[in-house]
């Protein structure tokens, strides 16, 4: 039994050994299997570069993989040690990633990010994921871990919540409403703007939302219309799931309008949803509106404006143009219609067709143009077109970049300008220069001979008696003398000859680039031959063209003989003019000094003449008048002034009187003085010689001036006073007057004479024989008495054909009604002539000398005694003169 026992228990003692063995050699073989598993894992990873590890928590070992320790930058040498991968983390994260750890063995898995810092510097992000389990060999727990670098993900994680952040803040920040919702019509994200723009409920507003619940809010405000809500909500709902793009305004009930903008958002050709914009525009379609009407106005200014107008932009393309720039630019529209246009395109254009004058280089010149047009430099000038059109250009930068020009046509401006400066430079009535515009010239002409050398003559015309023919012909007659004078000299001289008119009869030549001082005198003999031919005036709208006979007085000054200045010459040439009128006219003079002195005394002679005439220096002399009949009665005086010197000589009318009658001013003044003065004596001796008279002579110059008559009129009744015993004004003075004043104006002589005749004055012809009197007139004008000169009478006595000079000159004064007064009767042997030929009186030194007036009452009393009668006898017998 014991044996069995221990049989049995041998027995199951080896039953139990072979089971052990069983047990070990199956554990050793699974192990085996486990290790290379293991082995082949990880060599797997290695490949994968997948950086792993496990740990044994019962028996602490630890292993690293090769790839663990090239990623945490742990040597070989270096054990496996949980403080070594540790002290290669970044400090921050040490403390955590430990504790995570040991979390992570105690739940059996978990998962940590550390940082390491790598030996350049750089951060770099990694993951360790864990998982624990049971060794199936040893039943001990193992801890294995997989460390994966996710720097690159890390990064792009951050790049994308960054990108979130910026878009959540655009989203929100945006001036106008987003939604977005996705293929289902759901909600998926909206800003703050989007339900302000709706004035949709807040507590609406959620992720997820369905567009219906959203349009039901705005439809059942009646913002769809005038339908039901459900449906209007329905037809929406219906547009909306087309997801088709659109655009739109919408004006919402406050009045508030809103773009709308949608579009569908595809991905890879997938639809996911709509976003859309609400845009409250309000402001702006109102600004819009201004806007329109704005630039409707401008457009409608700029179409209608009488300027050209262009605007080019900063790139020089052509933005606004109107029709009347492509008129005055001579444009062709199509150009500046075409898209794209720029100013550089019209300037080629303008430079093909030679717009801005012949050019070698186009190409050249259109660059330099448009260099000048890129420098957006305000500018102002004036550009004269090849047709002759004359733009004023003006050109604004603008502060957006570019400008605009104005072009404005000032071609009649310009022209008018031009005529206005032609005008203040010219004659109107001739056409010549004026006094300003020649005397320029004549500096120009002066400048040039001093350059060149030679030289330049300047020619002073003065048309001698024009203003007789002025006065009685009329203004009209006068200028057609004038307009033809100079066209005369036009004809006569030189294209490069200058010709001007300083006014009324005086005209003034300049002779540039003369050889020698002859040259200008045959200019002046042919001017003087010119201007002595009759001039041809029309005297009154019905009466045939009348003749003029004129010559001019021709002044030569030269340069540089004379003078080189412009007034100076001027001034020379004047007084060569002037000596060539008082020698007669009808003649020229060169400049001589001497006409200088002349002048000079001149003007000081008519100073000393005018003080005489004021201060009443002058004195008037007697000299009788006898009837030729028996006893030689006295019939009256002529009055002959006299100009007493400070050396007590008496300066004789010869001297002064030519010199009063070059001023109209000043005889007159002088012709008032003998009125005043002869009616005063008059006055005196007519107190005892009742029919005495006197007779006062008229200058030819009083008669240039109109209402002579009335002038003498006016002096006679001021000398008279209140002391008029009713008698004509003019009773018993007679007036004397020249053949040639007679016929300065022979209409206009009537009108005066007859005047004076009517205020009681007797008329008589002076110098009688020695005029070219007319009988016409002579037989019209209302003339009392004929005075034969003296130079006829002078030797009547021993020349025949005085004699019948005189016998005709006293029947035709007889057969005409007149008296015959001869003058200068020195002889008795004259007298006795005289008497017998029928002469009527007699005046001269054989009967008396001119007396001063003091003397004039002794010879009343002699002539009353008879003793103006003893000349008479040359024997001493009184009957000598019966």
């Amino acid at each position: 039994m014991l044996i069995a026992f221990a049989l049995l228990g041998w027995a199951c003692a080896a039953a139990a050994g072979w089971a052990w063995w069983h047990a070990y050699d199956r554990q050793r073989r699974t192990q085996g299997l486990l290790d290379d598993e293991r082995q082949r894992f990880s060599e797997l990873l290695d490949r994968l570069d997948i950086a792993h590890w496990r740990r044994n928590l019962d028996s602490g070992e630890l292993w690293w993989s090769a790839v663990f320790r090239r990623m945490h930058g742990i040597g070989p040498e270096e054990a496996a040690a949980r403080e070594n991968a540790l002290r290669h983390l970044v400090p921050d994260d040490r403390a955590r990633v430990n504790q995570e750890l040991e979390q992570a063995y105690q739940r059996g898995q978990g998962e940590t990010h550390y940082r390491l810092r790598q030996p350049d510097g750089r951060v770099t992000h990694h993951l360790l994921r864990i998982t624990v389990t049971r060794d199936p060999a040893s039943g001990q727990r193992i801890a294995y871990g997989i460390n994966i670098d996710i720097t690159e993900r890390v990064r792009l994680e951050e790049a994308l919540r960054q990108r979130s952040a910026y878009l959540e803040a655009i989203v929100h920040n945006l001036p106008m409403g987003l939604s977005v919702f996705d293929r289902d019509l759901k909600l998926r994200v909206w800003n703050a703007e989007f339900g302000r723009v709706l004035e949709l409920p807040a507590e609406l507003l959620r992720e997820g939302v369905d567009f219906g619940d959203l349009i039901r809010v705005p439809a059942s405000r009646g913002e769809y219309g005038p339908v039901d809500v459900e449906q209007a909500v329905a037809e929406r709902r219906a547009l909306a799931l087309r997801f088709e793009p659109h655009r739109l305004e919408r004006t919402r009930p406050n009045g508030r309008t809103h773009l709308v903008i949608g579009e569908p958002i595809h991905v890879d050709g997938e639809l996911l949803g709509f976003v859309t914009t609400y845009t409250d525009i309000t402001d702006e379609q109102r600004q819009r509106l201004r806007l329109e009407r704005t630039v409707d106005v401008l457009q409608t200014l700029v179409a209608n404006i009488p300027v050209g107008v262009s605007m080019v932009d900063g790139e020089l393309k052509v933005q606004v143009w109107n029709e009347l720039l492509v008129e005055l630019l001579d444009l062709p529209r199509a150009l500046l219609a075409r898209e794209g246009v720029t100013l550089s395109d019209v300037l080629r254009y303008n430079v093909e067709r030679g717009e801005y004058g012949p050019t070698d280089d186009p190409e050249g010149m259109l660059r330099a143009l448009t260099e000048r047009a890129l420098r957006f430099e305000p500018h102002h000038f004036e550009r004269v077109r090849p047709n002759g059109r004359v733009l004023e250009v003006r050109g604004q930068p603008l502060r957006t970049g570019g400008f605009v020009t104005v072009y404005t046509d000032i071609t009649e401006r310009r022209r008018a300008q031009a005529e206005i400066e032609r005008l203040a430079r010219t004659d109107t009535l001739t056409g010549l220069a004026n006094r300003t515009a020649w005397l320029e010239q004549l500096h120009q002409a002066l400048a040039a001979r001093a350059r060149r050398g030679g030289q330049l003559a300047v020619l002073f015309i003065d048309l001698d008696r024009f203003k007789p023919v002025n006065d009685s012909l009329g203004h009209a007659a006068g200028d057609a003398v004038l307009q033809q004078t100079a066209q005369r000299l036009r004809q006569r001289l030189r294209q490069s000859d200058l010709i001007g008119r300083l006014g009324g009869d005086e005209f003034v030549v300049t002779l540039p680039d003369l050889d020698d001082d002859s040259q200008a005198a045959r200019v002046a003999m042919q001017l003087l031959q010119a201007l002595t031919e009759p001039f041809e005036v029309a005297v009154g709208e019905a009466a045939a063209p009348q003749r003029v006979y004129l010559s001019p007085s021709i002044g030569i000054a030269l340069a540089p003989r004379d003078a080189d200045t412009a007034a100076e010459l001027l001034r020379l040439a004047d007084l060569a003019m002037y000596s060539a009128k008082t020698d007669g006219g009808a003649s020229w003079r060169y400049y001589e000094p001497a006409m200088n002195d002349a002048v000079l005394r001149r003007i000081e002679l008519e100073t000393r003449l005018r003080d005489a005439i004021r201060i009443g220096a002058l004195e008037l002399h007697y000299q009788p008048i006898h009837a030729l009949r028996d006893g030689l009665p006295l019939l009256g005086f002529e009055a002959l002034v006299r100009w007493p010197q400070p050396d007590g000589t008496l300066l004789p009318p010869a001297q002064f009187i030519p010199l009063a009658e070059s001023s109209a001013e000043l005889i007159d003044a002088l012709g008032a003085w003998v009125c005043a003065t002869a009616l005063h004596h008059l006055t005196l001796w007519r107190r005892d010689h009742p029919g005495l008279t006197l007779s006062v002579n008229l200058s030819a110059r009083q008669f240039d001036r109109v209402g002579l008559a009335d002038r003498v009129i006016g002096v006679v009744a001021a000398s008279r006073g209140e002391s008029d015993d009713g008698q004509a004004p003019l009773q018993g003075l007679e007036f004397e007057i020249t053949e040639g004043a007679m016929m300065r104006d022979p209409q206009r002589t009537h009108e005066e004479l007859t005047r004076l005749r009517e205020a009681g004055a007797t008329i008589a012809i002076d110098d009688f024989g020695t005029g070219y009197s007319s009988l016409a007139y002579l037989k019209q004008l209302p003339i009392d008495r004929l005075k034969i000169d003296r130079t006829f009478v002078r030797d009547l006595d021993r020349d025949a054909d005085d004699a019948a000079i005189v016998l005709a000159a006293v029947e035709l004064a007889h057969r005409l009604g007149r008296a015959a007064v001869a003058e200068g009767v020195e002889r008795p042997t004259q007298l006795h002539a005289l008497r017998a030929m029928g002469c009527d009186a007699v005046q001269g030194y054989g009967l008396a000398q001119p007396m001063p007036a003091h003397q004039v009452p002794a010879y009343l009393r002699g002539v009353a005694a008879g003793e103006h009668l003893r000349w008479l006898q040359p024997t001493g017998s009184p009957s000598a003169a019966a």
